[in-house]
């Protein structure tokens, strides 16, 4: 059976169309491939975990949690990773986390973000790592790239666990892997609009992958 012209034009069309979604989509899947290291503080998985959830229930005076990061040049940000665990049984939550990035000026970070980090996708994996006795999940946060210019920044990692029974931590790094000779400090604070406030020793775990400004199309 023949087909018409305009059946034959059709055909073309869906098959381009096709094609194109799924040269979208093994770009996009290739996105952690091409990234690079902009920051990290150390693998995750340490000693102990923070307090760091907007309905955080078993702690008091530590809802927010923030890290320093240093940036020597202005880098395109493109994914996140971090780890953390659920308190006090240990079970996961759907992953609700806000990510937002302060200005720190003259060693204080700033009150309002600088910037609202916005995730496309978050993916919550269970290690074979155990931290008083529960699981500790590594998190991979894709992200809509942003531009962030040379300085001094802290990131603050929250989630929120509302109906949820446990409260969620933020994991502190690995003794074995932190990064060494660097003055960065904890902050943390009750609630939005509050000065942030320091004195916690650890470091978080968490690392900035993208690409140097200068290299982004």
């Amino acid at each position: 059976m023949m087909l018409k012209k305009s059946q034959v034009l059709k055909h073309c069309v869906i098959g381009l169309t096709s094609l194109m979604s799924s040269w979208i989509t093994l770009n996009y899947s290739l996105v952690p491939v091409q990234a690079e290291v902009i920051f990290s503080s150390g693998e995750g998985n340490g000693s102990f975990g923070l307090l760091s959830d907007f309905d955080g229930k078993y702690f008091s005076g530590q809802q927010q949690i923030g890290y320093e990061f240093t940036l020597k040049e202005s880098v395109e940000v493109d994914q996140i990773h971090w780890s953390g665990q659920y308190f006090p049984d240990g079970k996961p939550s759907d992953a609700k986390f806000s990510l937002r990035i302060f200005k720190i000026v003259e060693g204080i970070p700033e009150i309002t973000p600088k910037i609202d980090v916005q995730l496309t996708e978050v993916r919550q994996t269970q290690t074979d790592i155990e931290r008083f006795s529960h699981p500790v999940f590594n998190y991979v946060g894709l992200v809509i790239p942003f531009r962030l210019e040379a300085g001094r920044y802290l990131l603050s990692i929250v989630n929120n666990t509302q109906d949820h029974s446990d409260d969620w931590l933020w994991m502190t790094t690995d003794p074995k892997t932190q990064l060494l000779g660097a003055d960065l400090k904890i902050f943390f604070r009750d609630q939005d609009g509050m000065a942030w406030k320091s004195g916690l020793t650890g470091k978080m775990s968490f690392t900035i992958l993208g690409k140097p400004a200068s290299n982004a199309n």
